[in-house]
């Protein structure tokens, strides 16, 4: 089982981050049976455009380590999907939160300036932070639990017991996890690009 690597948002140089950009070669196919080329220059609004396949160094991802946070509702299935909304707790008076706040919306903003988006057009990228429109909550990240071959591909344990499930995380539960992205998707001439969680440290 993995554990949490500790690599926080302070030691990760976000120019270093690139994106390469592919093609669908098959638009007319299936999602699960569609392939991809990688291309040249910016694609965002070619019919064809893949995605954008992120790259830090040798990594195929950027991968990160959350601070503390609260995992508001457990747990949440959404379609096929798994999903989790962890809370900025604390994010004016913590200034490690408030780093890695920051630094969340510097990497969607990286995603961004791959994409070719502008001011005028960046409105079709979907910022994976919820706010409250109210303004009365402190706002969270979504974050994905890849699941495929019908299992989690998240890996979890905890300070306190040995057996540890995903579907037990409580609203409230206190978590570390490691997160990254992977790929920027487009949907109905949106941009997407998913935090995918790694490992979750029940604290």
């Amino acid at each position: 089982m993995s554990k949490i690597k500790y690599l926080t948002a302070d030691k990760i140089k976000l120019q270093n981050l690139n994106a390469l950009p592919h093609l669908c070669d098959d638009m007319s196919v299936k999602q699960s049976d569609k392939t991809y080329t990688l291309c040249e220059g910016c694609i965002k609004d070619h019919p064809c455009f893949g995605h954008l396949q992120l790259k830090m160094g040798r990594n195929l991802f950027l991968y990160v380590t959350t601070p503390p946070m609260k995992c508001l509702f457990g747990v949440q299935k959404s379609g096929i999907n798994f999903n989790m909304s962890l809370q900025f707790t604390n994010l004016k008076e913590d200034s490690t939160m408030k780093y890695f706040y920051d630094f969340i919306q510097r990497a969607e903003f990286e995603c961004m300036k791959h994409l070719g988006l502008t001011e005028e057009d960046a409105d079709r990228f979907i910022s994976q932070i919820k706010q409250d429109k109210n303004g009365i909550y402190e706002p969270n990240l979504s974050v994905k639990l890849p699941f495929g071959y019908n299992k989690f591909q998240t890996d979890i344990y905890s300070d306190h017991s040995d057996i540890v499930n995903l579907f037990q995380i409580q609203k409230f539960t206190p978590m570390e996890c490691d997160i990254y992205l992977d790929k920027i998707w487009k949907m109905n001439d949106k941009f997407y690009a998913k935090w995918k969680c790694k490992v979750i440290h029940l604290t």
